[in-house]
């Protein structure tokens, strides 16, 4: 009888033990294309979801490509949060099959972004690697603006509340902490900046238009007018002119991006190489608010 007893303990533990796991495997999955979405799913869903980044923090979301495994979680995905304008370009087409869970960081802010006001030059002399750049009107780099991040987080946590009902108080909750986190942030920035008298940097990329505009921080240019594309020896003459005439003290790589350039600009105008990290590649950063001050304080080791 004891031996009866023993095994159906073990059976119901058993039983309950695989629930527990299978309840665990099929929880929903949220998929951000980089990520510092995957920062801000992560903590506006809490621990009822699970949360994946398709796009490696250590690669350019501009010419990464997905392999089969990133393939499989795009199918799979209950949620896609991506930037769009152009940012993850190899996986239009892999979001376009995904219409009813597909949702765009720049369609959410379209009535907040600004046209970038940026000044062509005659189009014969464009560089052929402009085209890429200036496909779009507007920046993709949205991410790194805490106004921007704090109405993108209240869009998020209507949709989602939406899509999954059950958790529309974890959502309202979370997102109401990470506004109120990224409002500090933004005026702890803003009381720091007026430190400086007409601050100006020049970055590796423009991938921090959004942030300067923010906080009125001059870019006097940038190594690579489109990511991947290494500058010409004209570009290069160009910018160093730039450097001259403001008395530039930095240059600031991104872990993202080839530094040969940038160390022959340091090299040749006794520079600071310093490194922004858009992406949050080291992994240092937690939330969304971090990632963005990480940032700041690096930024104003060059003013």
């Amino acid at each position: 009888m004891k031996n009866i007893k023993w095994l159906v303990l073990i059976a119901l533990l058993l039983t309950f033990s695989c629930q527990k796991k299978e309840s665990e495997e099929k929880k929903p999955l949220l998929l951000a294309s980089i990520h510092p979405y995957e920062l801000v799913l992560k903590q506006l869903a809490g621990n009822e979801f699970e949360v994946q980044c398709l796009i490696p923090p250590g690669a350019s979301p501009h010419t990464w490509s997905p392999r089969p495994a990133d393939l499989k979680n795009l199918v799979s995905a209950s949620f896609i949060l991506a930037n769009g304008l152009g940012l993850e370009t190899n996986l239009e087409k892999n979001f376009a099959e995904r219409k009813d869970v597909y949702v765009e960081a720049a369609t959410l802010l379209k009535d907040l972004i600004p046209l970038a006001e940026k000044e062509l030059p005659p189009e014969e002399d464009i560089p052929e690697h402009y085209e890429h750049q200036h496909q779009h009107a507007q920046n993709p780099h949205l991410w790194t603006s805490p106004a921007l991040m704090m109405r993108l987080i209240g869009f998020l946590e209507k949709d989602l509340s939406t899509r999954f009902p059950n958790s529309a108080f974890v959502f309202k909750n979370n997102a109401q902490k990470m506004q109120r986190e990224l409002e500090d942030l933004n005026a702890k920035i803003a009381k720091e900046r007026a430190q400086y008298n007409n601050p100006a940097i020049i970055t590796y990329h423009d991938a921090f238009h959004y942030f300067l505009q923010d906080f009125d921080i001059e870019e006097l240019g940038f190594v690579q007018e489109s990511p991947g594309k290494e500058p010409t020896p004209k570009e290069l003459a160009l910018l160093g002119k730039v450097i001259k005439e403001h008395n530039v003290k930095a240059i600031f790589l991104e872990p993202q991006m080839d530094k040969k350039a940038g160390e022959t600009l340091a090299l040749e105008f006794n520079l600071q190489l310093l490194t922004l990290d858009p992406l949050g590649s080291d992994g240092k950063a937690q939330t969304i608010a971090q990632l963005i001050d990480n940032n700041w304080q690096k930024m104003k080791m060059g003013f």
